[in-house]
């Protein structure tokens, strides 16, 4: 059995000398090379996976490195700028996974050049060819009264009146029929998306495609009728609405052209060819990696069930309406946040089962205020617990987990994920090396959510975290 040397003592005395605040990364640009391409919540900033790999590799070797919950794969491309040999990384957000793939691509910077002057060029004469729609669709909808700002009428049935403006125009334009279309979106905005992106999917080269449909993707979320401030789908007021007149083309094109700097910066910085491996595939389950085959892991899980934490399904969603992505059907977009930890509900009359004591308090505290929010808490540390297991199979013996979490808050209750992750991994044979703890000036989170969903009570969010460092011991 593959088996790495015990360093338990080395790093303990590294991380202990090292200063107080050196995880705080405050100040830092965080969005360097791919790490800027796209928008997502929640993320953990490159330096801590940076220096979490520096430091390791100092005094074990490192191969093969894993991230379960990848996200937007800042792990796995610190790896590959590492020069690791294989990185690992698996998600259930199909937003994830494109990102992760053009993330962690190299792209070769001539090649670029003229895909994006081929690109530019096909676009001006698609609008060209399209501005008698492009400039007539306003007056269209006031001509005909409509009113863009409900949700029922042009809300719900976008589609109908878009395509009988169409037909009366002869124009073969087809554009997407997803539900409450025109509640999220505005008339000449999906016309220039749809516009946009059918120029995008006639690449046949799918690294430049995908690397497009990142940009087109942040785009997407710019021109939508939501609160860019929010991660939650919250549409704005409906008067702001009416004077939003977000420029699409203008829009995609200067996402494309900080995209193109960031993706050649990157590019230059690969040296090395690392294996990088992509799976939609649930932390619970890992089928695509091998038993006793990871030397490191690097991750942030989620801080609890989506529905009353970070909603990425969410936060993904006006993207996946448009991409039309594999590994989920449009009628299912809603239910990405369903099939992350905790996102089924435990029963009314569950049984405490899991191996920690300090869950176990607090899920007592929070039962005897609300069953409801106990269930769903112990849901999610029943679906962590099986993550726990499933990743602690694939890492070799000796090899070092590294946990990026922070304790939420619930009904008054804190909750030590921290601790509880270490009483959890200590059945799977996971003993505990350090507890790193940091502040995040830097995470890409609102500064207050509403828990309960209810409109006017929100908590302040965590500004701090820790690194809980554990090792396989058998």
């Amino acid at each position: 059995m593959n088996k790495l040397k015990n360093v338990d003592k080395e790093l303990i005395n590294e991380f202990r000398n090292l200063p107080i605040n050196y995880w705080d990364f405050e100040g830092e640009d965080t969005k360097e090379l791919t790490h800027g391409l796209h928008n997502y919540p929640a993320v953990m900033i490159y330096p801590i996976s940076r220096n979490i790999i520096s430091i390791v590799k100092k005094y074990q070797k490192i191969d093969t490195l894993l991230d379960p919950f990848m996200g937007s794969a800042t792990v796995l491309v610190e790896g590959k700028l590492a020069g690791l040999k294989e990185v690992y990384g698996t998600d259930l957000n199909p937003l994830s996974i494109l990102l992760a793939k053009v993330k962690t691509t190299v792209l070769e910077e001539s090649e670029l050049d003229k895909k994006v002057l081929e690109l530019k060029e096909r676009i001006e004469e698609i609008y060209c060819k399209n501005s008698i729609i492009l400039e007539s669709i306003n007056s269209y909808v006031e001509n005909n009264k409509i009113d863009i700002t409900a949700k029922k009428g042009w809300g719900e049935e976008a589609h109908i009146i878009l395509r009988d403006f169409l037909k009366k125009n002869n124009s073969d334009l087809r554009v997407p029929n997803f539900k409450n279309m025109g509640y999220w979106f505005k008339p000449r905005v999906i016309l220039e998306l749809q516009l946009l992106k059918n120029v995008i999917l006639n690449i046949q080269q799918e690294d430049y495609r995908n690397f497009f449909l990142v940009c087109f993707s942040e785009t997407v979320r710019y021109v939508c009728n939501t609160r860019n401030s929010e991660f939650k789908l919250f549409r704005m007021e409906k008067e702001k609405i009416k004077d939003f007149a977000p420029d699409v083309k203008t829009e995609f094109y200067k996402f494309l052209e900080r995209n193109v700097k960031k993706i050649k910066e990157f590019s230059k910085r690969c040296e090395s060819d690392c294996s990088v491996n992509i799976e939609f595939e649930d932390a619970r389950v890992l089928n695509s990696i091998p038993d006793n085959s990871i030397d490191l892991m690097i991750t942030s899980p989620p801080y609890g069930d989506s529905k009353t934490t970070v909603a990425y399904g969410q936060f993904s969603r006006p993207s996946l309406w448009w991409l039309d992505l594999k590994y989920i059907e449009p009628s299912n977009i809603h239910k990405v946040d369903n099939n992350l930890l905790g996102g089924k509900k435990a029963k009314k009359d569950f049984n405490y089962e899991l191996q920690s004591e300090t869950l176990k308090k607090s899920i007592e505290i929070i039962k005897e205020k609300d069953l409801n929010r106990a269930r769903e808490v112990y849901s999610f540390y029943v679906d962590l617990d099986k993550s726990i297991q499933t990743i602690t199979k694939k890492m070799k013996l000796n090899s070092y987990q590294f946990w990026v979490v922070g304790n939420r808050t619930v009904k008054e209750e804190k909750l030590l994920t921290d601790r509880i992750i270490v009483e959890l991994g200590r059945q799977y044979g996971l003993v505990e090396v350090c507890d790193i703890p940091r502040s995040i000036p830097n995470k890409v989170m609102p500064s207050k959510n509403s828990p309960t969903n209810e409109v006017g009570k929100t908590v302040t969010t965590m500004t701090n975290e820790h690194i809980v460092v554990l090792r396989k011991e058998r």
